[in-house]
């Protein structure tokens, strides 16, 4: 009975087992690959990018953690909520779904060698001594083969800090290469200079004696030391502290030769016409009083503001206020110019001094770090105890960072640099030299947004588009071989950037990977030379300087001081066109003897001549002819004596004979470039020395001995011409 009722049961079984099953089948879809691997994936977090290590900028609210959005397609229709009440009937499938077939296996991606690490060896002052005394050890056993290693070491030192110089090392050479010049030995002294010079080849005095030694060497090969000497000069004019001495020793000079041209020119005025003073001052004493005595008192004037010491300027004004009722309009002029110039000496003087100083500033600190080289350790404890006493500015900061990455003290530089930014953003130098610490720290990303903000702060700065396209390259290497292309043409066009910014980063040569050093493959740029300029602060020194010169010149300072010659000078001026009404004495024109009307009351107010004169050469028939010759010899007498004085006059000093003649205005002309010349003969040394050693001698000499003679020659000519006429 079961068994048929089963029999008979079976058929409506079946069918119910087949029903559903299509409507399930239609509701299922087949496994792709992706849901296989990771069956609910999620998308990844968005990277939230930094594009500042300073700046705080807006960014975009994140995310709620724990609600992801899947992507929607845009052409899919919502989903209908199932209706309430209505219960999903799911049925077991009447047979397994096929499996997918199992993908290939990918083939494995070679491992790529990741580029290799930039290095930032720490070197101190101590370490370039040590391989320093090496070499002088080495000399000294006269040991060639250890001597040139250790010149080799040194000079790959120097690149591996990228220092510019080693000045001090190379100023021990050079004295060294002078002492074997003054023994003769030609060779040792060149091989010496050359040595100095490449290990400071911005050093004007290692130009010079290494130019001085080609030349004593081989005096043929012109251009061989002629260029050396071209390149001093150019080391000069770029190099603040050889230019700013050579700038402050030619004012000096050029200040002291207006001094010695006033105190010529009123010196002559005063001896021409003295004579004429002491005659008139005569007259203002009593009859009993005798003419020495008088001449007593006028000597003790004038002697009374040199035992005062009231200074140049006094003595000046006096003997030109004894003399200037005899002078002519035009010698009034020059001798109240002069004295003018004279009062305003002290103020040009205090001015060049602030301007020039540079030595033992704030400057100089930096000027030492910039450069990189010996005894810049110093320079850097000054700063750094500046910067203690919060007294550092962005310019030493800027320095001192760029100087310790360049040691390898890449967590100080990093400090420095992030206190240089608090000072200054967005400058595009510092970020670059930022971005050179962060890279050789290990920092890349945050060395290349920093490389970023510089190229777009500074379009024209090469720098940092260079040391991006480095990072660029750098990562190309450990990038999957479906990424390396695109990594490196963005290398290759921003380079491109960096060669159209600098035509000399053509062809720029690459350091070995055995021993990549950030300082030879990256560019770090140097602070402006007038941001290094402005820490100068000479306003010690030019106040100390215009202060010693008020009281040797002038006799007094303050404000008082300013003023006093020039008011003088103007007020003696107007005296002197009132001579005139004062009834001051003339010289005669023909024999020179004074022509008084207190003495003479029968001549003319107008008169240039004597009595005597008047009588023989105005008068006729009034003296008879022997008295007359004789009278004619006296005045050629004196007109050859007048002429032997201005002849002797011009041969001790150009100009001063003209002077004497009566031309003031070609005197001073001549006089004034010829005291300029022998100022620069005598001051030599200048009234500041730049470090290490001066200029070759001859290189002031020269010009002046050509200014010298010609002028000299062409002033006596003049005086031989005017008196033959």
């Amino acid at each position: 009975m079961p068994h048929s009722f089963c029999l008979r049961l079976l058929p409506v079984i079946l069918s119910l087992l087949a029903l559903p099953a299509p409507a399930v089948a239609q509701g299922m879809d087949a496994p792709s690959l992706i849901q296989e691997v990771d069956p609910s994936p999620e998308p990844p977090p968005e990277e939230e990018s930094d594009d500042s290590v300073y700046e705080d900028e807006d960014r975009a609210p994140a995310r709620r953690p724990g609600r992801s959005k899947r992507p929607v397609a845009e052409d899919a229709p919502p989903e209908e909520p199932p209706e309430r009440g209505a219960t999903p009937s799911i049925a077991p499938p009447t047979a397994a779904p096929t499996a997918p077939k199992p993908a290939a296996p990918k083939a494995e991606t070679p491992a790529r060698t990741p580029p290799p690490p930039l290095l930032a060896p720490r070197v101190s002052d101590a370490d370039l001594l040590a391989v320093w005394e090496r070499w002088v050890q080495a000399r000294a056993a006269k040991d060639t083969a250890a001597a040139d290693q250790a010149r080799k070491d040194l000079l790959k030192l120097r690149d591996e800090v990228a220092a510019s110089d080693f000045d001090t090392f190379s100023a021990s050479l050079l004295r060294e290469s002078q002492a074997r010049l003054q023994a003769k030995d030609m060779t040792s002294a060149v091989h010496l200079a050359e040595d100095a010079a490449s290990l400071s080849p911005n050093l004007p005095y290692a130009r010079f004696v290494l130019a001085d030694a080609y030349a004593r060497r081989d005096p043929g090969s012109v251009g061989k030391y002629m260029g050396e000497f071209q390149a001093a000069l150019a080391a000069v004019v770029k190099d603040p502290r050889y230019l700013r001495p050579a700038l402050a020793n030619t004012v000096a000079t050029a200040l002291l030769a207006l001094l010695a041209t006033a105190v010529a020119v009123v010196g002559v005025l005063f001896l021409r016409r003295i004579r004429y003073f002491l005659h008139d001052i005569h007259h203002v004493f009593p009859r009993g009083v005798g003419r020495w005595q008088s001449i007593m008192v006028v000597v003790a004037i004038l002697l009374m503001p040199v035992l005062l010491r009231l200074g140049v300027v006094p003595v000046l004004v006096v003997l030109l206020g004894m003399v200037v009722l005899y002078l002519s309009a035009a010698e009034r002029t020059v001798a109240a110019v002069l004295l003018a110039l004279v009062g305003l000496i002290p103020l040009i003087a205090g001015q060049v001094a602030k301007a020039t100083t540079f030595a033992g500033t704030v400057a100089e600190d930096v000027y030492l770090l910039e450069r990189g080289g010996f005894a810049a350790d110093d320079a850097a404890a000054r700063l750094l105890v500046r910067q203690e006493a919060k007294e550092s500015t962005f310019a030493e900061l800027f320095a001192l960072g760029r100087y310790e990455a360049r040691r390898g003290q890449l967590e100080e530089a990093t400090q420095h640099f992030k206190a240089a930014v608090a000072l200054r953003q967005r400058h595009a130098l510092l970020l670059t030299n930022f971005g050179n610490a962060l890279l050789a720290s290990g920092d890349v990303d945050g060395a290349t947004r920093l490389y970023q903000e510089a190229a777009q702060a500074d379009t024209s700065l090469a720098a940092a588009p260079y040391n991006l396209a480095q990072i660029y390259r750098r990562r190309a290497r450990e990038l999957p071989d479906d990424k390396v292309g695109a990594e490196l043409q963005r290398a290759s066009e921003t380079m491109a950037v960096a060669q159209r910014l600098d035509a000399s980063l053509v062809g720029r040569d690459v350091p070995p990977d055995d021993r990549l050093l950030a300082n030879q493959l990256l560019l770090s740029p140097a602070l402006p030379v007038a941001d290094m300029l402005a820490l100068a602060d000479g306003s010690a020194a030019g106040k100390r300087v215009q202060s010693q010169l008020d009281r040797m010149l002038l006799g007094a300072s303050g404000p008082v001081a300013r003023f006093y010659p020039l008011v003088l000078a103007g007020l003696l001026f107007l005296l002197g066109s009132v001579r005139d009404r004062l009834r001051a004495s003339k010289g005669c024109e023909k024999c020179g003897r004074t022509v008084c009307r207190r003495c003479d009351p029968d001549l003319g107010m107008g008169s240039f001549l004597c009595s005597q004169c008047t009588n023989v050469f105005a008068r006729k028939g009034v003296v008879p002819e022997p008295m007359r010759a004789r009278k004619q010899a006296e005045v050629q007498r004196h007109q050859t004596w007048l002429g032997r004085i201005s002849l002797a006059l011009g041969a001790v000093v150009s100009g001063a004979g003209h002077v004497f003649s009566g031309l003031p205005v070609r005197g001073a002309l001549y006089c004034f470039p010829f005291l300029l010349a022998v100022t620069v003969l005598l001051m030599t040394q200048g009234v500041l020395r730049a470090p290490y050693g001066e200029a070759p001698h001859y290189l002031k000499m020269a010009p002046a001995v050509l200014v010298l003679l010609p002028l000299y020659l062409l002033s006596l000519r003049g005086l031989f011409k005017r008196r033959t006429q």
